[in-house]
């Protein structure tokens, strides 16, 4: 008899649910859309490479995927649709029934909660395909629910790829500042010596001072070489050997006083160094300004790198489904929920009478 009862009690409980199921439930409509995160694959022309690159099929960006997945699931969302799409009002509608409208007086957790549980984001492992559901009480609400969310997904994409392109360009664009001050400086530094020496290239100003000295002292050579000559033939009183002792003694004295310009002698009145000394701070000053300018060309390609190559790795969220437009309630599923309903119930009871059972055998 009791058996009986019970069967009768759960009966009773399946024959409510499917009442409120036909009769009560207030239908929720559920539209779908498909995107997926793509890079620009433009080429570099500063690097051909790139150019092969850029026909290669992107891989899948699970990460990134992944990461727009947890941005739909997050709180900025969730208040972002409050605030601007009335969320709260929608699963407060009178379209919604009493159990399946959002409870009077909820907390901003159960809200939020409740906003978790009428969505639904996948990310396919091996695509990267994100499939967004978004599920409401009235078909066009479900639709621009869905469509409000990816617009607000891809700008928080664009914000992302705009504050690290920025922050790569700043980072070179410093870099590069740095360089070009040190070229300038080094600029500086060569134009500062040449005016206070007076001197446009002291190495070409050496070097042809060398030169004078080496004619001067080949010379004197070939003249003391006739002297010796001559005084085997001639007496020392001859006017031959006499023009050419004053030749040598000439010779002597420009040879002296060059040596003495290009190693000893002051550059100008007002400073002590001497054109060796000169010459090797000129020959440093040059070498800083090449290295100088090698560095501003190699910051300078760095600079267009950074700029093509962030250019590259902007992201976009591309829909490769737009949102549908429900055209019947996806939800609640009576056939499914009754049989899911009607094997709990049936599980119940012959647990029930399983334990019964074994209790009156004890």
């Amino acid at each position: 008899m009791i058996t009986q009862n019970v069967a009768k009690l759960f009966f009773a409980a399946w024959v409510i649910y499917a009442l409120y199921l036909v009769l009560l439930a207030a239908p929720r409509y559920e539209s779908q859309s498909q995107l997926i995160i793509k890079t620009s694959d433009g080429g570099n022309s500063f690097d051909p490479t790139s150019m092969l690159m850029s026909t290669v099929t992107d891989a899948p960006l699970s990460t990134d995927s992944i990461l727009v997945e947890s941005f739909i699931l997050s709180r900025d969302m969730f208040d972002y649709l409050v605030e601007e799409h009335s969320l709260i009002e929608q699963y407060n509608s009178d379209e919604a029934d009493f159990f399946s409208k959002l409870a009077l007086g909820s907390t901003k957790e159960d809200m939020f909660q409740y906003y978790l549980d009428h969505i639904d984001v996948s990310v396919d492992s091996e695509s990267a395909v994100i499939t967004l559901k978004t599920q409401a009480f009235n078909r066009e609400y479900a639709h621009t629910l869905n469509r409000a969310i990816i617009e607000h997904a891809e700008k928080f994409i664009n914000q992302i790829n705009n504050d690290l392109a920025k922050s790569k360009l700043t980072f070179a664009k410093n870099e590069h500042d740095v360089v070009e001050e040190k070229l300038q400086n080094a600029k500086q530094e060569l134009l500062s010596f040449q005016s206070q020496y007076n001197v446009l290239d002291p190495t070409a100003e050496g070097a042809a001072s060398q030169q004078i000295a080496f004619s001067l002292e080949a010379t004197l050579a070939q003249k003391q070489a006739e002297l010796r000559t001559l005084s085997g033939m001639m007496s020392e009183l001859a006017p031959e050997m006499k023009n050419l002792k004053r030749q040598i003694s000439a010779l002597q004295d420009a040879v002296s006083q060059q040596k003495s310009d290009l190693n000893k002698a002051a550059v100008d009145e007002n400073s002590d160094i001497s054109m060796t000394e000169l010459m090797a701070q000129y020959s440093n000053l040059q070498i800083q300004l090449q290295l100088a300018i090698q560095a501003y060309s190699s910051s300078l390609m760095t600079l267009e790198s950074t700029r093509v190559k962030a250019y590259e790795k902007i992201q976009h969220l591309v829909t490769i489904e737009n949102p549908t437009q429900p055209d019947a309630n996806q939800y609640p599923k009576v056939v499914y929920n009754l049989t899911l309903f009607g094997v709990i119930l049936f599980l119940i009871y012959g647990i029930g009478r399983i334990v019964v059972a074994t209790i009156r055998e004890l």
